[in-house]
């Protein structure tokens, strides 16, 4: 299962030089419109940022990568891992 209770538990990560078209084959056929961005591409590594379809709807340079169009990690509302769903929907609303 790979939602519960709000949370994505097992999330696909993609690496910081993944092109975006190689994002919207992902896209099609992951059925997700967003991911993590961690520094090796896997799930554990250094979260980078995260991509959403907003940040890449009106990209013209399909062969951008990933990290150039990005929301950067320091711009996200993060929490630490076991966080309960009302404690991260606090964060959220403050």
């Amino acid at each position: 299962k790979k939602y519960e209770s709000g949370f994505i538990m097992d999330p696909i990560c993609i690496g910081p030089t993944l092109k975006v078209s190689e994002l919207d084959k992902l896209r099609a056929s992951s059925g997700f419109s967003g991911y993590p961005v961690t520094e090796d591409g896997r799930m554990g590594s250094r979260l980078l940022g995260l991509v959403t379809k907003r940040d890449t709807d009106f990209v013209s340079d399909r062969n951008a990568p990933v990290s150039t169009i990005m929301t950067k990690l320091e711009q996200l509302v993060t929490a630490q891992e076991g966080i309960d769903f009302h404690a991260a929907n606090k964060i959220l609303k403050e």
